[in-house]
């Protein structure tokens, strides 16, 4: 029974050590990103690259992202 734990065991590693590593690629490209040039050439093709290890990440995650705001929850009102 103990090399089934000891397999168990290392799937559950190796899929953390692929969420970490879609986290830190994720991060890394945040950092990166030149939020202070409007000029940039690659804005659009690295925005979509960052939505898309998000996307990777959250799957990964198993986590459902939600962007809905409601009107009572932003403290706006007009």
């Amino acid at each position: 029974m103990a090399g089934s734990q000891d397999m168990f065991d290392a799937i559950v590693m190796a899929d953390e050590s692929k969420k970490m590593k879609a986290l830190e690629s994720l991060i890394g490209m945040i950092q990166k990103f030149p939020y202070d040039d409007p000029t940039y050439d690659k804005l659009h093709e690295d925005l979509d690259k960052i939505r898309g290890k998000f996307k990777q990440l959250c799957s990964l995650l198993n986590v459902q992202p939600d962007f809905k705001i409601s009107a009572e929850g932003s403290g706006l009102s007009f």
